[in-house]
C-alpha cells in the first residue's frame, strides 16, 4: 500500500525562546512533515536537522521548493534581523504559506516612565541623561551605544568570557526564567535609573519589564522590525489551533 501523503509539510525556522514549545505542538500532530532549521544557537530541545541550508531569501526559496514545503512557520527571534522578511519572500516566491509566531508587544500602563524609539540611534539618545542603566539588547547592537557616557549594565543568558568592548560596560550574566522578585533585586543592587529593552513582547520575559515599573525607573523600549505579512500567531497556543486547522 502506498503511503498516505502528509497533509502538510511544514519548515520551522526556530530561535526563539517557545522554539522547543513550538515544535512539540507541531509534531504532536498527525499528518504532518516537519523539519528544523536553526538561526543562530540552536534551542535546548531541538535538533535542526537543515543545517545545510543557508537562512537567507535564495537559501529558504531553494529548500522551499526542494523539500516540498506547503507552510513556513517563523519561530524566529522578533530582534533576529532579516531573516523574517526573507522568509516571507521565499513563501511567496514559492507559493508556500507563511506564518509567525508574533507575540503581542509590550504597552505601557498608567504611570509608566516609558519611551518607545524605533532604533539603537534614538535609544542612545534616550538613555543619555541617565548615569546608570540596564539592558538587554545583546551585544551586537553595543557599538550603536559605544557614545553613552555613564555605566552600561548588559544582560547576558549565554556565560562567556569574552570582555566587554567599552570600559564603561559590565556583563550582568544569568539564565532565564527570572522571576518578579530576582528581576527587582538585581535592578535595586545595581543602583541603576533607567532601562533600555527590546520589546520582544509575550509574557514569558516581562518579569523585567514588571520590575522596572515595580522601581518607578524610566523605560526605554526598541520597537520591534515591523513583521511580514503572513497569519501572525500570539503564542504557542496558536500555534497550535494553526496546525490543527492545515
Amino acid at each position: 500500500m502506498t503511503p498516505k501523503a502528509p497533509r502538510a509539510r511544514i519548515l520551522m525556522l526556530g530561535g526563539a525562546g517557545e522554539t522547543a514549545a513550538a515544535l512539540a505542538a507541531v509534531r504532536g500532530r498527525a499528518g504532518l512533515e516537519v523539519r528544523v532549521l536553526c538561526d543562530g544557537a540552536t534551542p535546548r530541545g531541538v535538533v535542526s536537522d537543515l543545517q545545510d541550508v543557508t537562512p537567507d531569501r535564495a537559501g529558504l526559496t531553494q529548500a522551499l521548493r526542494a523539500g516540498g514545503f506547503t507552510h513556513l512557520l517563523d519561530v524566529t527571534h522578533g530582534f533576529a534581523g532579516q531573516i523574517s522578511t526573507d522568509a516571507a519572500a521565499a513563501c511567496k516566491a514559492t507559493g508556500a504559506q507563511y506564518a509567525l509566531l508574533h507575540r503581542p508587544a509590550w504597552t505601557p500602563a498608567p504611570g509608566d516612565r516609558w519611551t518607545e524609539v524605533p532604533d539603537v540611534a534614538a535609544a542612545s539618545d534616550s538613555i543619555a541623561p541617565f548615569e546608570r542603566v540596564f539592558t538587554n539588547v545583546g551585544r551586537a547592537l553595543l557599538p550603536a551605544l559605544a557614545g553613552f557616557g555613564g555605566q552600561l549594565f548588559v544582560r547576558q543568558t549565554t556565560r562567556h568570557t569574552m570582555p566587554p568592548p567599552q570600559g564603561n560596560i559590565r556583563y550582568v550574566f544569568g539564565s532565564p526564567p527570572f522571576s518578579h522578585d530576582a528581576e527587582v533585586a538585581l535592578l535595586r543592587d545595581l543602583a541603576v535609573d533607567a532601562v533600555l529593552f527590546r520589546n520582544t513582547g509575550g509574557t514569558a520575559s516581562e518579569t523585567k519589564v514588571a520590575a522596572a515599573r515595580a522601581l518607578g525607573l524610566q523605560m526605554v523600549m526598541l520597537s520591534r522590525p515591523v513583521a511580514p505579512e503572513g497569519t501572525h500567531l500570539p503564542d504557542v497556543a496558536a500555534v497550535a489551533r494553526w496546525v490543527d486547522s492545515l
